[in-house]
């Protein structure tokens, strides 16, 4: 957590993303974080979270409040829960197709973003790696634990990054796979999710509570401008 927190508070703006969402909204600059390749898993990787997130279309199930452009304004690129810093999106050029609350009848326990094309999938914050496969709802998916009882979900992968197993640690913005369609996808996205709750029951993550990743306070070491 000290490396994560050190690469991100001396963090400055980058340039803008050369590819727009799909919705052809601008694309907001990132968060510069440690710019050193990394050599193994553990270590922070090449993610920069983007600095905005927009929504694809004017209407989908649960879209957050917008600008006049789409730009979700409760967004913030870097959250806390519980102590743990985490990325608000694990991807870079997306926009926001689902938001979380009730959709058609059940409960959308996270947020569905999508690219076109697809773009890799990246680890929110560090971790343990705990889950890392193929459902009949999620498709392709990773879990990832926190600490003090966090967790992310990453789901729809169309493939795992190689080498990616259950028990490795991770580092911030190391990849896991691409954004893909497998599993109960109508179209090529990411479902990710932030949980919290204790994993070691016998329902694992099925016990435990899905957050709204937009309600989580800012990282107060995010200098955010607009």
């Amino acid at each position: 957590m000290r490396t994560i927190v050190a690469g991100l508070a001396a963090a400055g703006l980058a340039a803008c993303s050369a590819s727009p969402p799909p919705a052809q909204y601008p694309q907001g600059p990132v968060v510069a974080g440690d710019r050193s390749v990394a050599t193994s898993r553990s270590q922070q990787g090449p993610f920069k979270p983007d600095y905005y997130l927009y929504a694809c279309t004017p209407n989908f199930s649960n879209r957050p409040s917008t600008d006049s452009n789409g730009r979700i304004l409760n967004y913030d690129a870097l959250v806390v829960a519980k102590g743990v810093i985490l990325a608000a999106s694990p991807v870079n050029g997306a926009c926001m197709t689902s938001g979380f609350g009730p959709r058609y009848g059940s409960m959308h326990k996270g947020i569905d973003l999508q690219a076109r094309p697809a773009v890799p999938i990246y680890s929110a914050a560090p971790g343990r790696v705990l889950e890392v496969s193929q459902q009949s709802g999620f498709g392709y998916q990773v879990l990832i634990g926190h600490g003090n009882g966090v967790y992310t979900r990453y789901a729809h992968l169309a493939y795992f990054d190689e080498g990616l197993a259950p028990g490795q640690k991770i580092g911030f913005g190391q990849p896991l796979g691409m954004m893909g369609r497998t599993g109960n996808a109508t179209a090529i996205h990411v479902h990710y999710e932030i949980l919290t709750g204790n994993y070691n029951t016998p329902k694992k993550s099925w016990g435990l509570k899905a957050n709204n990743p937009l309600d989580f306070p800012r990282w107060s070491g995010l200098d955010k401008t607009s």
